[in-house]
């Protein structure tokens, strides 16, 4: 029986028809074209995103069909370009944080387990047995729906989790159906085997790694022999070498398979993944973690200098002496080597060699990527821990060569797709007290990254580009990872008044352009309005430039972080997507939430005096429509127009 739209849709978000999206569509366009805008990305973390529903297992991943659903469903209503996705490698059960992870080895956490009973993967899983877990799910489901479940994922401490349970399984069967040579294991064998041949170079070393972990019951180094600490080491000869990885293979066999066969799948859904992003003219960036895993400096023990990690200056830190203490080993840079603007490689040390080959695996992966923390290739900060006592170390600036071993690692990964006199696949992070000399050197050659939720700062776009910024050089969003969220920080009275008074300044705006008509606020309070105003003028003042990112809690106009940099808060890491997010999307942007893009764009176009009438007219009557009554999802929105029940309907013609 078909429910009476009008009555079932009084209290809630309005979603665009199919036919609307289409004309809504040629809206964002030629907005977007008018603002000059040349790319929107969207901050994605694989425990952001929604699982299907039905199929929930306590994390998101990015390699999911149904994720597919949801990017084209972002860039129906928010017009991106590109996805700006965040680290992809192992993490443990005792730090989730996707910035202590791994550099060549992909999170078995983030493999999606539904693909598994597709053709494709010779049906090793069932689709019974993911929705088995996801209905037997022990704990609040609601819950689940907003926020990651690691303990559940990954298992408590000597407990394992339900990604492995299930993966273990997977495993059985697909050998189980190769051995009676079906022929959808046969082809999946094959892939298997080169991609083990392709990926030697890290694969082997990741893998015995692995073993020794089982060997030792325990992933802490110290308490192995001289021998498997140092087994890559220079130290070590290479029959002493040989013999014991030998030994290794031959008690661990199984878990080295495993492993490597794990890696295998996570990489086959990755490459997926990109193919279909590009398909759909979306670009995919890569975060490239400036330090590295302890089982890469095992893997690598003479390219690391001993007792000594990367950090930052930080006033804030009294009790580290001023040092944030990031604890990732450092880089013996007297191995660096060098290598010049033509990209000649011949004179690189082990460490510049090490570095490359890490490089040039990121842009196998990605078409681009953030470079963390990449002053640190210029004015690296180290620090040593004596007695207690957390002392820098005094290190000489590199200055460009690191900067030239990656561009010639994209060249040779990306070949015609790298343009090195514009070098826009490589962004940079450069944040902090210590950036200054890298800003310098790299401005206006790599685009650099920044947000204005520290405009108090003139941390603004207008203020990029009086320092000497071109458009296009620079991406700017409200916030990113490591900061509170927008909803949270239009709460705040004071660094509200701030960037309002930056704005007023920048733009010389008028307050009445920016806002809803008086019908959309819905009885919110005065207070209520003056902080959704502020949001949309926040959103609106990072599309006044050429390249913006948002986050997905953002564009959900959720209260969540993603993050408290510096503290180990148990909700860092866990905020997420519903597996419902068209209804929850739209019913956040009734209630005043959310990225609703026209009325954003709308005010873009006003803040940068671009008269154009009929444009800002239309993009104001796309978000009020957006932020009215009526359907929630696009489906429930066309059944509404066959029965007469949408009154307000959006027109473009443009």
């Amino acid at each position: 029986m078909r429910i009476n739209p009008l009555i079932q849709y009084q209290n809630f978000g309005r979603a665009f028809t199919t036919e609307e999206k289409k004309e809504y569509t040629k809206l964002l366009n030629d907005a977007k074209a008018a603002l000059q805008i040349q790319d929107t990305t969207a901050i994605v973390f694989d425990f952001n995103t929604p699982s299907e529903e039905g199929y929930n297992t306590g994390i998101g991943t990015t390699f999911s069909d149904s994720m597919k659903k949801f990017i084209l469903f972002l860039k129906s209503m928010t017009g991106i370009t590109s996805i700006q996705l965040q680290p992809q490698g192992k993490i443990t059960k005792n730090n989730v944080s996707p910035y202590s992870g791994t550099n060549y080895a992909f999170g078995n956490h983030i493999i999606d387990l539904k693909k598994l009973s597709t053709c494709e993967y010779a049906n090793i899983l069932s689709p019974e047995d993911i929705k088995e877990v996801d209905e037997e799910y022990p704990r609040n489901k609601m819950t689940r729906e907003y926020k990651t479940d690691y303990e559940y994922v990954l298992g408590a401490e000597n407990e394992e989790g339900i990604q492995e349970k299930l993966l273990k399984k997977a495993y059985e069967n697909y050998k189980g159906a190769f051995e009676a040579e079906k022929p959808e294991a046969v082809s999946l064998y094959n892939e298997f085997m080169n991609f083990q041949k392709e990926n030697s170079s890290w694969l082997d070393k990741n893998a015995i790694y692995e073993a020794l972990i089982v060997h030792y019951a325990t992933s802490d180094i110290s308490q192995w022999s001289e021998t498997d600490r140092m087994l890559y080491g220079a130290e070590i000869s290479d029959s002493v070498r040989q013999n014991r990885i030998a030994e290794l293979k031959n008690q661990y066999q199984e878990v080295i398979d495993f492993e490597n066969f794990k890696q295998f799948i996570a990489a086959k859904q990755q490459k997926e993944s990109r193919i279909f992003l590009n398909s759909e003219n979306i670009k995919l960036y890569g975060d490239c973690l400036i330090g590295f895993s302890q089982g890469e400096m095992w893997a690598n023990i003479d390219c690391f200098r001993k007792n000594l990690y990367y950090g930052g200056p930080d006033p804030g830190c009294t009790e580290t002496n001023c040092i944030q203490t990031w604890g990732l080993p450092a880089l013996d840079y007297t191995k660096l080597g060098e290598c010049n603007d033509d990209g000649d490689l011949s004179k690189l040390g082990e460490v510049g060699r090490f570095l490359y080959d890490k490089y040039t695996e990121f842009f196998k992966r990605y078409d681009g990527i953030r470079m963390d923390a990449a002053w640190q290739f210029v004015t690296p900060f180290i620090y040593q821990v004596v007695n207690g006592n957390y002392e820098k170390v005094q290190l000489s600036e590199i200055n460009f060569t690191i900067f030239n071993i990656m561009k010639a690692a994209a060249k040779n990964a990306l070949g015609d797709k790298f343009d090195e006199n514009n070098p826009d696949n490589i962004m940079l992070e450069l944040v902090g007290i210590s950036a200054g000399k890298s800003r310098e050197m790299t401005i206006n050659s790599y685009p650099h990254l920044y947000t204005t939720a520290y405009a108090e700062y003139d941390e603004t776009p207008a203020k990029f580009s009086e320092k000497g910024y071109h458009n296009g050089k620079f991406y700017v969003g409200v916030g990113c990872h490591d900061n509170d969220s927008l909803v949270n920080l239009s709460k705040d009275t004071e660094k509200r008044k701030l960037h309002l008074v930056g704005m007023q300044r920048d733009y010389n705006i008028d307050e009445k352009k920016l806002k809803y008509s008086a019908k959309e606020y819905k009885g919110q309070t005065e207070e209520q309005k003056v902080e959704e105003d502020y949001r949309t003028a926040k959103l609106a003042e990072i599309f006044t430039s050429a390249k913006q990112f948002f986050t997905l809690p953002d564009m959900f106009g959720m209260s969540e972080r993603i993050n408290i940099s510096g503290k180990a808060d148990k909700n860092n890491w866990t905020v997420r997507i519903p597996s419902d997010y068209e209804r929850f999307y739209y019913t956040q942007l009734s209630k005043g939430f959310g990225l609703n893009i026209p009325k954003v764009l709308s005010n873009a176009l006003s803040m940068k005096n671009i008269e154009n009438r009929q444009l800002i007219e239309k993009c104001n009557k796309a978000a009020e429509i957006l932020r009215s009554n009526g359907p929630m999802t696009e489906e429930e929105a066309n059944i509404a127009l066959d029965v007469g029940a949408l009154i307000d309907k959006f027109e473009y013609n443009g």
